[in-house]
């Protein structure tokens, strides 16, 4: 059967690469390790862009190893994403975050890292 009204849709201006068809391995922008998957971090996150009328498919995005979105969504707020962190620049700079990338390069790619923030 053929439900064309449920199937998602690929938005033809997306700038996020096709993965499907890639042989080599992805980079994260923030650890730069050599992963199998990249997920895409919004650099302002999608509710603070939707208050300020910003739809999501215009934020900025980065390319991140799961690992990093993990650790920067359970460590940093919304708020602190969206006005002290919202760039890849910023997140660099951050002693937090520095600490947690040269923690997790040390773990292998294939591992699945579970990355905890605040408790």
């Amino acid at each position: 059967m053929h439900y064309p009204s449920c199937m998602a849709r690929r938005n033809s201006q997306s700038t996020w690469p096709d993965t499907s068809t890639q042989t080599q391995p992805l980079t994260c922008a923030l650890c730069e390790r050599e992963v199998p998957e990249l997920v895409q971090h919004h650099l302002i996150p999608i509710l603070a862009g939707k208050r300020k009328g910003i739809k999501p498919q215009d934020l900025p995005t980065v390319g991140l190893c799961p690992a990093c979105q993990q650790y920067l969504h359970s460590t940093f707020s919304i708020n602190e994403l969206a006005t002290s962190l919202n760039t890849l620049e910023a997140l660099q700079a951050d002693e937090q975050v520095q600490k947690f990338v040269k923690w997790v390069r040390k773990q292998p790619a294939t591992k699945g890292v579970k990355a905890k923030g605040r408790e």
